[in-house]
């Protein structure tokens, strides 16, 4: 058995980075047969014809290296009409098995596309309680597995708590750009903290990627002490946990209005977790199934509720290190490859003993 994955992207892609190319290398590492097929959809959509022909030619011909029995692992791959034409067309009339993976709402992007690959799907994999629920409207056979990392990673730059910190560092890390109304509520907390005098707080925030607004939303703050990174090589996988270490707390400021951020989860959370930090996230998607509030981090829904919890933890480094530990043994059990790759396996063993089609 061969397990044949196709992609949302390549590897610069965090999704992908993470949810395909991370995990077949521990598929690999424990045995597996697995394949990355070209391109990634994503590089489909963004080529221009007549090139975009040879793209879809190179799908074809990749799926005459499918034999009966393998399993077509697709990650994410919403994005491109032709991509989801001929897969489509492919499993219908071949009769392969076939997994689908999302990690987002997608089908408020792309409802046709995820609605038909969930209902073609003999297994569905999700990234929230939330999304498997939608799932299940369409597939009986629907489990969440979250996004995973690779802990011993990031344990090698675990927190210590035990050396002094002042200022006390604040941090977030992520496409600014991207999340400036998350972070705009974030500069909200912060001015109202500075008017209560707790202990002094410098703010990191790892990839403004240069963006104008992104630093205006906080050095209009006065007496906020802020240091800007604006990228750093993603690639690396020491690069972010080794600036996570620096951080005493760990913030993940979110909307939780909508559907999409009702059903959305966050990595960043696990990453802040799995280095030993205190963290504290908004109160959307995922966010209470893997943090118990006031035991592993804290929960916040209201800005008066991010104040009051955020001000507690920058006034007790006891506190931080106790949620950072917690938070830790959570990341160890249940969100590393170790504790996620051995569910995955379990899955397509199961399922290379279901008849084909």
């Amino acid at each position: 058995m061969t397990i044949h994955f196709y992609t949302f992207s390549n590897a610069q892609g965090g999704s992908s980075r993470q949810r395909a190319f991370r995990v077949v290398d521990e598929l690999r590492a424990r045995g597996l047969e697995v394949m990355i097929h070209e391109p990634p959809v994503l590089s489909i959509s963004r080529t221009h014809w007549p090139k975009k022909f040879t793209l879809i030619l190179q799908v074809i011909r990749s799926l005459f290296s499918i034999k009966k029995g393998d399993i077509i692992y697709l990650q994410r791959t919403v994005s491109n009409k032709y991509f989801f034409v001929i897969m489509v067309a492919y499993i219908w009339f071949f009769r392969r098995k076939m997994t689908f993976d999302f990690d987002d709402p997608v089908w408020l992007h792309s409802y046709l596309k995820t609605k038909v690959f969930t209902q073609l799907a003999d297994t569905v994999i999700t990234c929230s309680h939330a999304q498997a629920e939608w799932a299940r409207q369409f597939n009986k056979n629907v489990h969440v597995i979250h996004i995973a990392l690779d802990f011993a990673a990031y344990k090698k730059f675990t927190k210590d708590y035990s050396a002094a910190s002042n200022p006390v560092v604040v941090g977030w890390v992520g496409t600014g750009p991207e999340h400036l109304y998350n972070l705009q509520n974030l500069a909200g907390v912060f001015e109202e903290l500075l008017k209560k005098s707790p202990a002094p707080f410098k703010f990191v925030l790892i990839g403004a990627l240069k963006s104008q607004k992104v630093y205006e939303v906080f050095q209009k703050i006065p007496g906020l002490k802020v240091e800007f990174i604006d990228a750093l090589d993603w690639n690396n996988p020491e690069s972010v946990p080794r600036e996570i270490q620096k951080f005493d707390i760990g913030v993940v400021p979110h909307r939780s209005d909508g559907e999409w951020n009702k059903a959305k989860t966050s990595f960043k959370v696990l990453e802040y977790m799995a280095c030993g930090v205190a963290t504290i996230a908004s109160a959307f998607g995922e966010m209470p199934y893997i943090i118990k509030d006031s035991t592993e981090g804290y929960i916040a829904d209201t800005k008066d509720e991010w104040v009051e919890k955020l001000q507690k933890l920058l006034l007790d480094k006891e506190l931080r290190a106790q949620f950072g530990h917690n938070g830790q043994v959570r990341v160890r059990e249940e969100y590393c490859f170790d504790a996620i790759v051995p569910r995955l396996m379990e899955i397509f063993k199961t399922l290379e003993r279901v008849p084909n089609r």
